[in-house]
């Protein structure tokens, strides 16, 4: 799973957060992580006219998206393009959020997940509201997830083989 933080907030409150998070990338002969978040400029806008998203957003846009660690003072269009852009590149995405500028990308991505205290139009526009506090359920949940498709998986497996058996 790959995570990008998209935020509203400053790019130095970003960098910052990234740090914290062990967002980024290691660099040999330094500690930490050095996070590649950008701000605004360079990301796609809505059509002033039509409220469309761009024509070939994955092509124009993709190969300034998909790099980056994440997005700092970014608009709610925003962030609704860049989950828009990485879903036309292919990527399942996810998002989290709490808030009425988080609720067009909650919904446009594959998977919205609202957390603790989200207000009710990110409640509505997600998939999942989480109701404990901090985002380690959805790492719980991914980790049970894959448990229960790898056993899935064996099951068929085995079925398929002890039908084949029969058969043979």
């Amino acid at each position: 799973v790959e995570v990008k933080m998209v935020t509203g907030d400053h790019l130095l409150i970003a960098m910052e957060t990234a740090r914290m998070l062990d967002l980024g990338e290691r660099v040999e002969g330094r500690e930490g992580v050095v996070p590649l978040i950008r701000g605004p400029e360079g990301l796609p806008m809505l059509d002033p006219i039509t409220k469309k998203a761009p024509h070939n957003l994955a092509a124009n846009y993709g190969d300034y998206i998909r790099p980056g660690h994440g997005f700092a003072g970014v608009f709610p269009e925003h962030k609704f393009l860049i989950v828009q852009c990485l879903r036309e590149m292919g990527f399942k995405t996810g998002m989290t959020g709490d808030g009425v500028n988080d609720a067009p990308a909650l919904k446009r991505a594959d998977v919205g997940i609202a957390v603790a205290g989200a207000t009710d139009a990110a409640r509505a526009a997600s998939d999942i509201v989480l109701t404990e506090e901090g985002l380690s359920t959805i790492v719980e949940g991914i980790v049970i997830s894959r448990c229960i498709f790898q056993r899935m998986k064996n099951f068929i497996t085995y079925r398929i083989a002890a039908t084949l058996q029969l058969l043979i």
